[in-house]
């Protein structure tokens, strides 16, 4: 999904909260944000909403020298993460469709993004996952989801915020024998990289990365090893906005999107009201 116009307000609030992590003084503030928005005006309309964090990200990296500057957040996520899992992972399996409660679940993680809610309160993350059993939901296409997850001789995972992949554990570990898990290449916002994964407890599958710094699958600087093994998946399953921004228009296999509608343009895409829970299939 290329850059829309009313995407630029958010970009913007980006900016000013890089700004406010990487450097202390307004001056030096000042010319982050300017040097910032230059590369906004200088990107091509083919630029995705993940593309432009990246970008953002490597200048903040190069002038602060903070590589990732969300590790607390991640890794507080993180813990969070496993210490809901045992009673989340008992609530899906007494729900009269175990499956359908563990989709839910993994959809209701996706609330922890510090992307799109900088000021996002983690002591709420409970709360807003357990609501996903009393939200509208797509029953006749998760069970599609099961049929084709079950018949796939492959599945490619794309996973998305810390915290929230603790949760996918639900679903991953139903079919860890033939699933691939793809992950950030670099820390950027709350994302998932090699390092949180193995933090959230995901083991015995094999992880990709993206090899790049993007919120997102950008099928323009992703590395082969992700693309291809996306490419030659029988189904995709991407989570949260930032891969469904970059995989919407792009992805050409069977995909899944499991996500939280967090932002008007997306819910203008989907056809939904902010704060729904979403499954979408494509090219199915």
């Amino acid at each position: 999904m290329r850059v829309q116009v009313d995407c630029y307000p958010c970009i913007l609030s980006q900016l000013s909260e890089l700004a406010k992590k990487a450097v202390g003084g307004e001056e030096e503030r000042h010319a982050l944000v300017r040097r910032l928005l230059k590369l906004v005006l200088e990107a091509d309309r083919e630029t995705t909403p993940p593309e432009f964090a990246a970008m953002f990200h490597s200048v903040v990296t190069e002038l602060s020298g903070i590589d990732d500057p969300f590790r607390d957040i991640k890794d507080r996520s993180t813990e969070l993460g496993l210490a809901l899992l045992p009673e989340l992972r008992r609530t899906a399996e007494a729900h009269p469709d175990p499956f359908e409660a563990a989709v839910r679940l993994a959809i209701g993680g996706n609330i922890i993004d510090y992307g799109v809610n900088p000021n996002f309160e983690l002591h709420e993350a409970e709360k807003r996952i357990r609501e996903v059993f009393d939200l509208p939901f797509d029953r006749e296409l998760c069970a599609e989801f099961r049929r084709r997850l079950d018949a796939a001789g492959s599945i490619f995972y794309m996973l998305d915020n810390c915290g929230e992949a603790v949760i996918d554990r639900l679903l991953i570990e139903r079919y860890r024998d033939k699933i691939t898990v793809g992950v950030r290449g670099y820390p950027i916002l709350n994302d998932v990289t090699r390092r949180e994964a193995a933090l959230s407890g995901i083991e015995g599958v094999r992880i990709v990365d993206t090899g790049d710094r993007a919120p997102g699958v950008s099928l323009r600087h992703s590395g082969r090893e992700l693309l291809d093994a996306m490419r030659g998946a029988d189904v995709v399953v991407s989570k949260g906005q930032g891969n469904f921004e970059s995989l919407d228009e792009g992805c050409e296999r069977p995909v899944f999107f499991l996500l939280r509608v967090k932002c008007r343009v997306v819910a203008e895409r989907v056809q939904s009201p902010l704060g729904s829970i979403r499954l979408i299939g494509r090219n199915l």
